[in-house]
């Protein structure tokens, strides 16, 4: 049904009951879904969602008749709608929908479906099981999702590394890994990812870039003298970096200018630090580096399926990097936050208030 349909919705009205969920959810996170799913006083429980959706910011509170006459008053009122709540000028009667200029205009559920599958998007949950558990169509809860990872990486972008006399390391997966264990697996890596790691938080936060490959590529463009590579990491560690911090690139890494390396820096420490930095700190980043890997698995074959070999090959691989990069962006947003639903509301309110400015 059209969010914003004249036809009432025929779902149960006002059912108080204890929420059951198709994946784990954290206490934070239950506590606050429910503070928006309970019902108290008269009013309906799409009335109630509205006004705190308004007061979270998540909704705006008021609205101009697009008419612009003097006498008109845009006010709240019952509607057969969806939400069961519009806009309406008393003066003209022109109508308007409630989710006007918000996160949730033209998504084909209810106000309460959206906030679920914007839990589950939190939890990490599995998109068509949630989907399907909370009555969602399948591409719907797709778009909701879509949206969240846009608004993740969005302010992920702009969370910067390092700063005054802080470390950031640098070391480049799969290289650093088959160092250690020479890669014997069914999904060779397509990509190299840029690691970067600040060394001032716990747990560690990351940047991770997926090195898209060279055009001009020949097998010297593969090592670690390529133009390409040293060019590429200096223009995301500038980025990724504030002003001033200290950068520390490993084994795997090209040398870059006024870049220490892991070895001088290993030398000022006892062991037990020797083996949390060339190790132990890339924990966190060499699985997400893993997961991404998956999504390269037969990339090639299914993008470029209809070309020639080498037209499919490169599809794919161009395919995998775009893929790979906006889970990462995802990724770390999501594991650098507590109690994400929270989070994920605050990102909704932030985006929701820009455009209304």
């Amino acid at each position: 049904m059209e969010a914003d349909s004249t036809t009432l919705d025929n779902s149960p009205k006002d059912t108080c009951f204890e929420p059951v969920f198709p994946f784990p959810v954290s206490p934070g996170n239950y506590q606050l879904y429910n503070t928006f799913s309970t019902r108290t006083g008269e009013r309906s429980l799409e009335w109630q969602i509205i006004e705190k959706l308004q007061a979270h910011g998540l909704l705006t509170k008021t609205v101009k008749c697009p008419t612009g006459k003097a006498e008109c008053k845009v006010v709240c009122k019952n509607a057969r709608v969806i939400d069961r709540v519009q806009w309406v000028c008393e003066a003209c009667g022109t109508r308007q929908p409630v989710r006007l200029g918000s996160f949730f205009m033209k998504l084909q559920c209810s106000l309460l479906q959206a906030l679920q599958i914007i839990l589950a998007w939190s939890e990490d949950a599995e998109i068509m099981q949630a989907a399907q558990h909370f009555g969602v169509k399948d591409r719907v809860a797709t778009a909701i999702y879509n949206k969240m990872d846009d608004l993740a990486i969005k302010a992920q972008m702009k969370d910067q590394l390092g700063g005054e006399n802080s470390v950031v390391l640098a070391e480049m997966y799969p290289d650093c890994v088959n160092r250690l264990s020479p890669d014997t697996t069914d999904t060779p890596h397509v990509h190299r990812i840029l690691m970067l790691a600040d060394t001032n938080h716990i747990p560690t936060r990351y940047w991770l870039h997926v090195i898209k490959e060279d055009n001009k590529k020949t097998p010297a463009n593969t090592s670690l003298d390529s133009e390409h590579l040293r060019a590429t990491v200096e223009e995301v560690v500038k980025k990724a970096t504030m002003p001033n911090s200290i950068i520390v690139t490993g084994n795997s890494v090209p040398v870059i200018e006024g870049a220490s390396s892991t070895q001088q820096l290993l030398q000022h420490c006892d062991a037990d630090m020797q083996h949390f930095l060339s190790s132990r700190i890339w924990r966190g980043a060499v699985t997400l580096c893993a997961a991404a890997r998956e999504l390269c698995a037969g990339a090639g074959a299914g993008a470029g399926a209809g070309a020639g070999a080498g037209a499919g090959a490169g599809a794919g691989a161009a395919w995998c990097a775009g893929a790979a990069q906006r889970y990462l962006h995802a990724a770390l947003y999501r594991v650098a936050r507590a109690e994400l639903f929270a989070h994920a509301l605050e990102l909704i309110a932030d985006d929701t208030k820009d455009k209304l400015e």
